[in-house]
Protein backbone atom coordinates (compact mmCIF):
# COMPACT_ATOMS: atom_id res chain seq x y z
CA UNK A 1 0.00 0.00 0.00
CA UNK A 2 2.72 2.22 0.93
CA UNK A 3 4.21 2.20 -2.54
CA UNK A 4 0.97 2.26 -4.21
CA UNK A 5 0.21 5.44 -2.25
CA UNK A 6 3.57 6.92 -3.02
CA UNK A 7 3.28 5.87 -6.95
CA UNK A 8 -0.16 8.37 -7.12
CA UNK A 9 2.01 11.09 -5.26
CA UNK A 10 4.52 10.99 -8.14
CA UNK A 11 1.96 10.82 -10.95
CA UNK A 12 -0.23 13.91 -9.73
CA UNK A 13 -0.27 16.43 -11.94
CA UNK A 14 2.32 19.63 -10.90
CA UNK A 15 3.44 22.74 -12.20
CA UNK A 16 6.97 23.32 -9.90
CA UNK A 17 9.40 22.60 -11.02
CA UNK A 18 8.82 23.98 -14.62
CA UNK A 19 11.96 26.17 -14.82
CA UNK A 20 14.20 23.41 -13.67
CA UNK A 21 13.19 20.91 -16.28
CA UNK A 22 13.32 23.86 -18.77
CA UNK A 23 17.39 24.46 -18.11
CA UNK A 24 17.94 21.03 -17.24
CA UNK A 25 16.70 19.95 -20.77
CA UNK A 26 17.79 22.94 -22.39
CA UNK A 27 21.51 22.27 -21.11
CA UNK A 28 21.04 18.60 -22.13
CA UNK A 29 20.38 19.91 -25.89
CA UNK A 30 23.54 22.23 -25.38
CA UNK A 31 25.74 19.36 -23.75
CA UNK A 32 25.90 22.59 -21.55
CA UNK A 33 26.56 22.17 -17.14
CA UNK A 34 23.16 22.89 -15.76
CA UNK A 35 22.17 24.02 -12.02
CA UNK A 36 21.24 20.77 -9.75
CA UNK A 37 17.20 21.40 -8.60
CA UNK A 38 18.32 22.04 -4.89
CA UNK A 39 20.47 24.96 -5.89
CA UNK A 40 16.96 26.15 -7.91
CA UNK A 41 14.72 24.73 -5.17
CA UNK A 42 16.69 24.08 -1.53
CA UNK A 43 13.63 22.82 0.20
CA UNK A 44 12.70 20.02 -2.73
CA UNK A 45 11.97 16.90 -1.62
CA UNK A 46 12.54 13.33 -3.11
CA UNK A 47 9.31 12.88 -4.04
CA UNK A 48 9.19 15.88 -5.69
CA UNK A 49 12.28 15.07 -7.64
CA UNK A 50 10.62 11.45 -8.33
CA UNK A 51 7.65 13.64 -9.74
CA UNK A 52 10.39 15.94 -12.41
CA UNK A 53 12.14 12.75 -13.40
CA UNK A 54 8.66 11.24 -14.48
CA UNK A 55 7.56 14.76 -16.08
CA UNK A 56 11.45 14.74 -17.68
CA UNK A 57 10.86 10.90 -19.16
CA UNK A 58 7.54 11.51 -20.29
CA UNK A 59 8.65 14.35 -22.42
CA UNK A 60 11.35 12.22 -23.85
CA UNK A 61 8.80 9.44 -24.53
CA UNK A 62 6.36 12.12 -26.48
CA UNK A 63 10.12 13.13 -28.21
CA UNK A 64 9.68 9.50 -29.46
CA UNK A 65 12.13 7.80 -26.90
CA UNK A 66 11.51 4.63 -25.53
CA UNK A 67 12.27 2.98 -21.95
CA UNK A 68 14.42 0.28 -22.26
CA UNK A 69 14.94 -0.61 -18.40
CA UNK A 70 16.08 1.03 -15.33
CA UNK A 71 19.35 1.12 -13.30
CA UNK A 72 19.94 1.69 -10.01
CA UNK A 73 22.08 4.55 -8.04
CA UNK A 74 23.90 4.81 -4.79
CA UNK A 75 23.77 1.14 -4.33
CA UNK A 76 26.76 0.52 -1.68
CA UNK A 77 26.74 1.32 2.08
CA UNK A 78 29.36 3.97 1.14
CA UNK A 79 27.50 5.57 -1.80
CA UNK A 80 24.23 5.84 0.53
CA UNK A 81 26.63 7.28 3.11
CA UNK A 82 28.15 9.71 0.52
CA UNK A 83 24.98 11.36 0.11
CA UNK A 84 23.60 11.12 3.24
CA UNK A 85 20.77 8.84 2.45
CA UNK A 86 19.24 5.65 3.96
CA UNK A 87 17.99 3.93 0.43
CA UNK A 88 19.07 3.52 -3.58
CA UNK A 89 17.83 5.19 -6.13
CA UNK A 90 16.55 4.52 -9.80
CA UNK A 91 16.67 5.99 -13.44
CA UNK A 92 15.52 5.59 -16.88
CA UNK A 93 17.27 4.23 -19.77
CA UNK A 94 16.63 4.71 -22.99
CA UNK A 95 16.88 2.59 -26.00
CA UNK A 96 18.66 5.45 -27.87
CA UNK A 97 21.61 5.08 -25.48
CA UNK A 98 22.29 1.75 -25.69
CA UNK A 99 25.11 0.26 -28.02
CA UNK A 100 26.43 -3.56 -28.13
CA UNK A 101 29.35 -5.29 -28.04
CA UNK A 102 32.21 -3.26 -30.40
CA UNK A 103 30.72 -0.80 -30.57
CA UNK A 104 31.56 3.12 -30.90
CA UNK A 105 30.77 5.96 -28.21
CA UNK A 106 31.33 9.51 -29.03
CA UNK A 107 31.96 12.16 -26.55
CA UNK A 108 29.70 14.61 -28.45
CA UNK A 109 26.85 15.20 -26.56
CA UNK A 110 28.38 14.61 -22.99
CA UNK A 111 29.34 17.58 -19.96
CA UNK A 112 31.13 15.02 -18.43
CA UNK A 113 31.81 11.49 -19.57
CA UNK A 114 32.02 8.70 -16.99
CA UNK A 115 32.12 5.02 -16.92
CA UNK A 116 30.91 2.20 -14.50
CA UNK A 117 31.01 -1.34 -14.53
CA UNK A 118 27.57 -3.09 -13.64
CA UNK A 119 25.88 -6.19 -14.53
CA UNK A 120 22.02 -6.31 -16.56
CA UNK A 121 19.49 -8.60 -15.73
CA UNK A 122 16.76 -9.05 -18.61
CA UNK A 123 14.15 -11.54 -18.77
CA UNK A 124 15.97 -14.81 -16.68
CA UNK A 125 19.00 -13.53 -18.35
CA UNK A 126 22.28 -11.80 -17.19
CA UNK A 127 24.61 -9.64 -19.56
CA UNK A 128 27.59 -7.20 -18.94
CA UNK A 129 27.09 -3.64 -19.14
CA UNK A 130 29.07 -0.96 -18.73
CA UNK A 131 27.00 2.50 -17.90
CA UNK A 132 28.45 5.56 -19.27
CA UNK A 133 26.33 8.38 -17.49
CA UNK A 134 27.11 12.09 -17.84
CA UNK A 135 28.11 14.06 -15.14
CA UNK A 136 26.31 17.33 -16.18
CA UNK A 137 26.08 19.25 -12.79
CA UNK A 138 27.44 22.46 -12.94
CA UNK A 139 29.61 21.14 -9.85
CA UNK A 140 30.06 17.62 -10.61
CA UNK A 141 31.74 17.35 -7.17
CA UNK A 142 28.80 18.33 -5.10
CA UNK A 143 25.14 17.12 -5.53
CA UNK A 144 22.78 15.64 -3.75
CA UNK A 145 20.61 12.20 -4.25
CA UNK A 146 17.52 14.78 -4.59
CA UNK A 147 19.65 16.17 -7.40
CA UNK A 148 20.28 12.69 -8.64
CA UNK A 149 16.60 11.94 -9.06
CA UNK A 150 15.67 14.63 -10.70
CA UNK A 151 18.56 14.77 -13.07
CA UNK A 152 17.35 10.55 -13.65
CA UNK A 153 20.68 9.76 -12.56
CA UNK A 154 22.47 10.87 -15.11
CA UNK A 155 21.83 8.18 -17.10
CA UNK A 156 23.22 8.60 -21.07
CA UNK A 157 24.79 6.04 -23.17
CA UNK A 158 25.54 2.13 -22.03
CA UNK A 159 27.22 -0.70 -24.09
CA UNK A 160 25.53 -4.28 -23.97
CA UNK A 161 27.41 -7.63 -23.77
CA UNK A 162 25.47 -10.77 -24.92
CA UNK A 163 23.02 -12.23 -22.33
CA UNK A 164 23.50 -15.58 -20.53
CA UNK A 165 21.28 -17.88 -18.53
CA UNK A 166 21.18 -16.34 -15.17
CA UNK A 167 20.31 -19.51 -13.39
CA UNK A 168 22.68 -21.46 -11.13
CA UNK A 169 25.51 -18.80 -11.51
CA UNK A 170 27.43 -17.45 -8.63
CA UNK A 171 27.26 -13.72 -9.97
CA UNK A 172 28.58 -12.27 -6.56
CA UNK A 173 31.98 -13.93 -7.06
CA UNK A 174 32.44 -12.61 -10.62
CA UNK A 175 35.49 -10.49 -11.26
CA UNK A 176 35.08 -7.48 -13.41
CA UNK A 177 38.20 -5.88 -14.98
CA UNK A 178 38.12 -2.33 -17.76
CA UNK A 179 41.09 -1.64 -19.46
CA UNK A 180 41.67 0.99 -21.71
CA UNK A 181 44.39 0.78 -24.30
CA UNK A 182 45.60 -2.10 -21.99
CA UNK A 183 46.02 -0.84 -18.74
CA UNK A 184 43.83 -1.13 -16.12
CA UNK A 185 41.26 1.62 -15.10
CA UNK A 186 38.75 -0.42 -12.99
CA UNK A 187 38.39 -3.81 -11.43
CA UNK A 188 35.97 -5.27 -9.00
CA UNK A 189 33.40 -8.05 -7.52
CA UNK A 190 30.18 -7.94 -8.72
CA UNK A 191 28.98 -8.68 -5.19
CA UNK A 192 29.67 -4.99 -4.46
CA UNK A 193 26.31 -3.93 -5.40
CA UNK A 194 24.32 -3.78 -2.14
CA UNK A 195 23.66 -7.00 -1.05
CA UNK A 196 24.53 -8.59 -4.00
CA UNK A 197 22.72 -9.43 -6.99
CA UNK A 198 19.99 -10.70 -6.35
CA UNK A 199 18.93 -8.12 -4.12
CA UNK A 200 19.97 -5.41 -6.44
CA UNK A 201 17.88 -6.73 -8.61
CA UNK A 202 15.19 -7.13 -6.36
CA UNK A 203 16.06 -3.78 -5.37
CA UNK A 204 15.87 -1.68 -8.40
CA UNK A 205 12.63 -3.32 -9.71
CA UNK A 206 10.87 -2.48 -6.46
CA UNK A 207 12.24 1.27 -6.53
CA UNK A 208 11.08 1.18 -10.00
CA UNK A 209 7.49 -0.22 -9.05
CA UNK A 210 7.45 2.39 -6.00
CA UNK A 211 8.16 5.54 -7.94
CA UNK A 212 5.87 4.67 -10.52
CA UNK A 213 7.00 2.70 -13.58
CA UNK A 214 5.86 -0.44 -14.54
CA UNK A 215 8.81 -2.44 -15.47
CA UNK A 216 8.11 -5.41 -17.71
CA UNK A 217 10.09 -8.69 -17.69
CA UNK A 218 11.89 -7.50 -21.03
CA UNK A 219 13.35 -4.20 -19.40
CA UNK A 220 16.97 -4.28 -18.72
CA UNK A 221 17.70 -3.69 -15.30
CA UNK A 222 20.83 -2.84 -14.13
CA UNK A 223 22.40 -3.00 -10.45
CA UNK A 224 25.09 -1.17 -8.71
CA UNK A 225 28.48 -0.19 -10.09
CA UNK A 226 31.28 -2.53 -9.77
CA UNK A 227 34.48 -0.86 -8.83
CA UNK A 228 34.95 2.52 -9.05
CA UNK A 229 33.95 5.15 -11.23
CA UNK A 230 36.04 6.56 -13.55
CA UNK A 231 35.99 9.40 -15.97
CA UNK A 232 35.50 8.48 -19.59
CA UNK A 233 38.36 9.39 -22.39
CA UNK A 234 38.79 8.53 -25.76
CA UNK A 235 40.23 5.42 -26.34
CA UNK A 236 39.64 1.39 -27.04
CA UNK A 237 38.18 -0.51 -24.16
CA UNK A 238 37.84 -4.30 -22.91
CA UNK A 239 35.88 -5.39 -20.53
CA UNK A 240 36.37 -8.56 -19.45
CA UNK A 241 33.67 -10.18 -17.15
CA UNK A 242 35.03 -13.74 -16.61
CA UNK A 243 32.59 -16.47 -17.26
CA UNK A 244 29.77 -14.11 -19.17
CA UNK A 245 32.80 -12.62 -21.42
CA UNK A 246 34.57 -9.51 -22.77
CA UNK A 247 32.94 -6.63 -24.19
CA UNK A 248 34.70 -4.23 -26.60
CA UNK A 249 34.14 -0.86 -27.28
CA UNK A 250 35.60 2.56 -28.46
CA UNK A 251 35.13 6.16 -27.39
CA UNK A 252 35.67 8.83 -29.94
CA UNK A 253 36.55 12.43 -29.26
CA UNK A 254 34.17 15.10 -30.13
CA UNK A 255 35.19 17.32 -33.26
CA UNK A 256 35.27 20.82 -33.06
Amino acid sequence: MRHVALAALLLAGCTRGDDYLARFTAAERGALPFAPITAMRPGTTMAEAYRLQHRYVAMRRRAGDRIAGYKGGLMSPASLAGRGVRAPLVGVLFAVGGADDGGTISLCGYRRAAFELKLGHRDGQVLPVIDLPDIGYRDPDHYSAVDMVAANISAARYVRGAGQPAAGRDLDALRVTLRREGETIASGIAGESLGGQAASLATVRRLAAAAGYAPRPVDLIVTGKIGDRGWLLPGRYVADYGALGRVTFAVTACAA
